[in-house]
Order: structure tokens, then C-alpha cells, then sequence
């Protein structure tokens, strides 16, 4: 499905007791073609005609993101996690082995179908949403900009990860598929402008606390939009800036605080998250849980030898994090930040952003502005939690190079398995041929973007394809 079919399709779902028509990714292009253009109107109409529609509405991206095969519902952890040193594939799947190899092809349905439709799909929605906004006089107005902050961040939040992912891609704002059907790739530098463009008005709009959602921490408030906007800086290398937005969530210890316990971090709204997704799928919990807790024999990935090598002694997050499973005299190792396979009552969310992320931010951006004082005690906060001891103490002359290396580390160990952070990390460090060279015996540099997939160039031949591919 190409994001110029986006357009049209829709579908029926039912959000809080309410059924509202909202505009969604048709499962296939048959089923596209015999969908009628004016449905939109309807949709427009229908779904904009009072707050509780409307609310339900963006809400059922949120689902939609908890329910589809999709990079949001897990599957962004595990093939980035693959592509990178963490993951090991056991499943034999040709196409899971692509990601393995970084030997990727432009027609692998995991590209398609898990990353560029399902990333389009939830950004159209957003698009439909926003045109709906301007369209009507019936929501209030509180609400109203709450919905268009929030529909803003999932544009500009599902656009990060495909240009982190493809580099240069189409920016679509608009469901009008006249204009989406020969969308061009721009290149990194106007998405990433874009992308905070987005962000910084979502910043705005957005409400500070999470009363809209009833105290829970399952749709974007305003410190998600700043978690967001501090990565964005950094990955683009404006210091200042990053530490400016990691400080603001830092700065927040009434609403937001790390976890003393490493057991209670991915709980349902804990209090280092600033934004989670809630599982929707009765009986079941996150699909990070499914993908990863081995109950039995693996049969799709595992934990790969030098991620478990790479903790240090004592570190506890060895110990509360990561799972084992015994057969046949040998230890499969396993991602274990979410305890629960399946359960009447929900206790875990699915973490999407959250604040020890923001002092590992804080820290790099501090140490690449010459405040290495500083920068080892955002550091060491988090190693303290792991129970480690702290570079203030051990190496308190410690270089800015050899410190930068120290946040490689410990983001490695902090972040693994979450939101495929280290790949995008070896990335965005040029530290990927370095390290996953040495593992991986084909590697080439062009590995580090996925192929743009070969069924959406025949529908637009103005996506050109990534070099190497």
C-alpha cells in the first residue's frame, strides 16, 4: 500500500463505547480501490460534530498503534535490535535474517508492511484529523487544541523514525492523495525542520498535566513534546538546545522522577514515564512483553552474547531487566523490562518516552559544550540507580572523549531493547561500521538506511532509492 492510497481508506472502530468512523489503512489495495472518495466528507462530519467524537478519534491512533503489526507495537525493538548488536534471530526467517545481515531487500514485507505503511498510516490519520479541526465550529475550543497539539506530535514523532530509518522521505501534511501520490523525498536536513516545526507548536498546545486522560499517561501532554524535541536537538547537534528541553522534564520533580526501583519502571503510569501506550488487546499486555518473555523453546530472537557481555559487574540491571530460559543444558537470555505475558488487569504500559533517557541526553549535551562536571553528574544518576560506581568518584578527570564513550555505554545497557535506540545511536555517532563492522563480516556503510520499498517506487517513481540498494 502506498501512501498515495492513503487518502481514502477507512474503516469502522469503536474507541471508549463510542463508534466513530475515522480514517485508517485499508488492509489491502483491492480493498482501497472499492472505497468511495466522498466517505472522507462523511468522516469529517461525522467524527467533528462534538468533543467525545473527536477525542476518540485520536485515541484510536493509539490504538491502532497497540494493535497492528506495527515498529510501535514492539517491532521497531526487534529488527532495529537485529540490525544492530542486541538481538539474535533464531526463528530462521529469510526476511528477519535480512535485518540480521543488514542485507536488506527493497521487497521485504517487514520494511513495507511493519515500518513505511504502518508510519504513514498513523500520519494520515493525523493529517485527516487536523483538516477535520479546521473544518469545524462544534468542538470546544480547549479541546480542540489539545487534539491538534497531540495530532501534531504523532506527525512529527512517526516522521522521526522514517527518516532515521530511510533518510530522505516525503513529509506529508495533507490526505489529499493528488498531492501524496508524487510526494518526493526531501532531504534530511527540511524533514528534521519540519519535524520541529511540529513539535515546537505541539509544545504549545499541548496541556502541561494528564487530566485529558484521565491522569494517565497514555497520550502526549506537553513534557512529551519536550522529551521529543531534547532527542531531536541532539541527534542534531545543537547542545544547547537539548540540554535545554532534557532540563525542563528534569527540572519537573513533582510530575515526573526516576524510579528508585528498576522493577517499577514500566509500570502503568509510572512516574518516570512521560509517555507510554496502553495495551488494548484483552487478556494480553504489552507487545514488547510477547515478543521477547520466552516461555518455551525460542523460536524467534533471543538476547545476543555481546549485549549480555557488555554489563558490567553488579550492575543491576543484569539482573532485574533481563530474563533467562533453560533447555537442554542451555541459557537463553531475553529482553525482561516487561514482566507480564498476559493478564486480566493491566500493569504494564508500553514506555515510549521517559526521563532517564532525558539525563543521558543532558549528559552528552553537556559533555559536547565542555561541562564535563556537570555532564558526570547527570551520569552518574543513572549509574547510581544501576548500582554502580560513579565516574565523580572513580574517574573524576575522565576525558570528554573517553566520557562520550561512558554515554555510549550506558545508554547501550539503559536503553537496550526500547525504541531501537542503539541502532539509532551507532547511526547517528557514525559508530555503526566501527562496531557492527567487526560483527558483522558484510557490513557496508550503506547499511545504515533501510531500502525504500520497491512497491511504493512502482506506484511513485519519483521515490528514488537509498545508494547500495
Amino acid at each position: 500500500m502506498s501512501i498515495t492510497n492513503l487518502n481514502y481508506s477507512v474503516t469502522k472502530i469503536k474507541v471508549s463505547g463510542i463508534l466513530i468512523l475515522v480514517l485508517m489503512l485499508s488492509s489491502s489495495c483491492e480493498e482501497f480501490i472499492q472505497i468511495d472518495p466522498p466517505k472522507t466528507e462523511i468522516i469529517s462530519e461525522t467524527v467533528f460534530s462534538n468533543n467525545a467524537s473527536a477525542l476518540a478519534a485520536v485515541r484510536g491512533i493509539y490504538s491502532l498503534m497497540m494493535t497492528n503489526q506495527s515498529f510501535t507495537n514492539g517491532n521497531i525493538e526487534k529488527y532495529c535490535g537485529l540490525s544492530a548488536d542486541e538481538l539474535l534471530d533464531v526463528s530462521g526467517s529469510d526476511e528477519q535474517l535480512q535485518f540480521q545481515y543488514n542485507s536488506i531487500s527493497s521487497t521485504n514485507q517487514v520494511v513495507l508492511g511493519v515500518f513505511w505503511r504502518e508510519a504513514y498510516s498513523y500520519i494520515n490519520n493525523a493529517n485527516a484529523i487536523l483538516e477535520g479541526l479546521a473544518n469545524s465550529s462544534s468542538i470546544s475550543p480547549d479541546v480542540k487544541q489539545q487534539i491538534e497539539g497531540e495530532s501534531k506530535f504523532i506527525r512529527a514523532f512517526c516522521h522521526f523514525y522514517l527518516v532515521n530509518l530511510f533518510g530522505d522521505i516525503p513529509y506529508i501534511t495533507s490526505t489529499d492523495y493528488r498531492v501524496n501520490a508524487t510526494a518526493s523525498r526531501m532531504p534530511v536536513s527540511e524533514i528534521y525542520e519540519r519535524v520541529l516545526d511540529d513539535l515546537l507548536e505541539a509544545e504549545v498546545l499541548l496541556k502541561e498535566d494528564y487530566s485529558f486522560s484521565k491522569g494517565q499517561r497514555i497520550q502526549p501532554n506537553k513534557g512529551a513534546a519536550s522529551a521529543l524535541l531534547a532527542r531531536v536537538y541532539l541527534y542534531l547537534g545543537d547542545w544547547a538546545k537539548a540540554e535545554m528541553y532534557a532540563t525542563k522534564l528534569i527540572d519537573k520533580t513533582s510530575t515526573y522522577s526516576l524510579a528508585a526501583d528498576l522493577g517499577d519502571v514500566f509500570l502503568a503510569n509510572s512516574l518516570e514515564a512521560i509517555w507510554q501506550l496502553q495495551p488494548v488487546t484483552p487478556e494480553l499486555s504489552t507487545g514488547q512483553a510477547r515478543l521477547f518473555i520466552l516461555q518455551a523453546s525460542p523460536n524467534d530472537v533471543v538476547l545476543a552474547s555481546q549485549m549480555i557481555d557488555s554489563f558490567e559487574t553488579g550492575d543491576l540491571r543484569l539482573d532485574n531487566w533481563i530474563g533467562t530460559f533453560e533447555q537442554d543444558d542451555q541459557t537463553y537470555f531475553f529482553p525482561y523490562k516487561y514482566k507480564v505475558y498476559s493478564t486480566e488487569t493491566i500493569t504494564e504500559h508500553a514506555m515510549v518516552l521517559r526521563l532517564a533517557e532525558q539525563y543521558l541526553i543532558r549528559a552528552e549535551a553537556k559533555a559536547y559544550q565542555d561541562k564535563l562536571t556537570d555532564a558526570i553528574q547527570d551520569l552518574d544518576i543513572i549509574r547510581n540507580r544501576a548500582g554502580l560506581s560513579l565516574i565523580g568518584d572513580t574517574n573524576p578527570s575522565i576525558s570528554k572523549n573517553d566520557f562520550l564513550l561512558a554515554i555510549e555505554q550506558e545508554r547501550k545497557v539503559e536503553m537496550f531493547s526500547e525504541w531501537g535506540h542503539r541502532w539509532l545511536d551507532l547511526k547517528r555517532t557514525e559508530r555503526a561500521g566501527q562496531i557492527l563492522g567487526a560483527l558483522k563480516p558484510d557490513w557496508q556503510d550503506t547499511d545504515e538506511l533501510y531500502p525504500i520499498p520497491n512497491s511504493e517506487r512502482l506506484v511513485n517513481p519519483r521515490l528514488t532509492q537509498n545508494p547500495g540498494y
